[in-house]
């Protein structure tokens, strides 16, 4: 393997596995690959929770990589890690795709509730006045809206008859439009759908479905030119920006190009103002663009495996998990 490319703009300030020259050794990783990524806040300190293909849930202290606590138990692979803050307790939520979703009291290193049935994807929402995960699974009912400090379900959404099967949810990512939040998720199908979370509705279809080297891999939520945006990653290498509102693809601007093989992860944050989002993927290559310009901010970063999960913290730092390795890189300016 080969160190990443020390490249302008960035800095890496530690990496597990030894793999990078220049970073803060943090021991090992993952055994397996890294699937999913969030970022929280516990007692003042920001962490990053990584979840894998080795059936662990990591926690680890953003700044210095220093793993907290006692892991929690996973069960099968982690394919999805959400954060939330549940009572003023930091609160995150891990799941594999068959057997559970559970929640955990990051500062308490307990867990708080179960979800059976598992989960692909998971995004948390604030809805009536509530902190909620809205789960999105392979199996029936799709989505589910649910208290993960009491393990109560909120509410099943479903559909509209109209608009034919809705297959399983790969990848979910939440909004606010109009002041009201909204689910968006990317379906086996490669469409992209619309939903209204107070009310459980169908609201549409965001982006149609697509197959072969067109098929959509990865999802996100932003706002951008304050419309809410979702951009999605293709097996191609192509980076897509929609409108939710308008549901429909935003063209006429620069694209997010760059990218010749799947793009398996994204990631968003607001970093001083600005709307960012981070791609990265098979290619081994992440780029962070700002999203109100359509322009890339700093230069490629080049891992030594291709990029699976990724996170932005509101401070603009990038947790990367390549392989079984989790890196931590920060704006150089910064």
């Amino acid at each position: 393997m080969t160190n990443p490319v020390r490249t302008d703009g960035w800095r890496v300030e530690w990496a597990t596995g030894g793999l990078i020259a220049g970073a803060v050794d943090a021991g090992h990783g993952h055994g397996d690959w890294v699937r999913s990524v969030t970022t929280a806040v516990v007692g003042g300190r920001a962490v990053a929770v990584t979840g894998g293909d080795d059936e662990a849930v990591l926690v680890w202290d953003l700044a210095t990589g220093e793993r907290i606590g006692v892991p929690p138990e996973g069960r099968g692979s982690v394919w999805a890690v959400a954060a939330v803050t549940v009572a003023g307790r930091p609160v995150a939520v891990h799941a594999d795709p068959s057997v559970r979703a559970q929640s955990w009291d990051l500062a308490a290193g307990r867990p708080l509730a179960d979800l059976a049935g598992g989960a692909w994807a998971a995004a948390t929402a604030v809805v009536n006045g509530r902190p909620v995960v809205v789960v999105g699974r392979g199996s029936t009912p799709r989505l589910l809206i649910w208290d993960p400090g009491t393990g109560e379900t909120l509410g099943e959404l479903a559909g509209d008859p109209s608009a034919g099967r809705v297959g399983a949810v790969v990848a979910v990512a939440t909004t606010v439009s109009d002041g009201r939040p909204e689910a968006v998720t990317l379906h086996d199908d490669s469409s992209v759908q619309l939903w209204d979370l107070p009310g459980c509705r169908h609201q549409g279809q965001v982006a149609p479905p697509g197959g072969g080297d067109r098929q959509r891999v990865s999802l996100t939520a932003a706002v951008a030119g304050g419309r809410p945006v979702v951009v999605t990653g293709g097996w191609d290498g192509r980076v897509q920006m929609w409108d939710v509102a308008a549901r429909a693809e935003v063209t006429g601007r620069a694209s997010l190009t760059g990218h010749t093989g799947p793009v398996w992860a994204l990631a968003t944050a607001v970093v001083d103002g600005r709307p960012l989002v981070a791609t990265g993927g098979d290619d081994r290559t992440v780029r962070v663009w700002d999203l109100a310009a359509c322009r890339q901010v700093g230069a490629d970063l080049v891992f030594p495996e291709e990029v699976t999960a990724m996170a932005l913290a509101s401070d603009g730092r990038l947790v990367v998990g390549f392989c079984g390795d989790v890196a931590v890189l920060a704006p150089s300016g910064g």
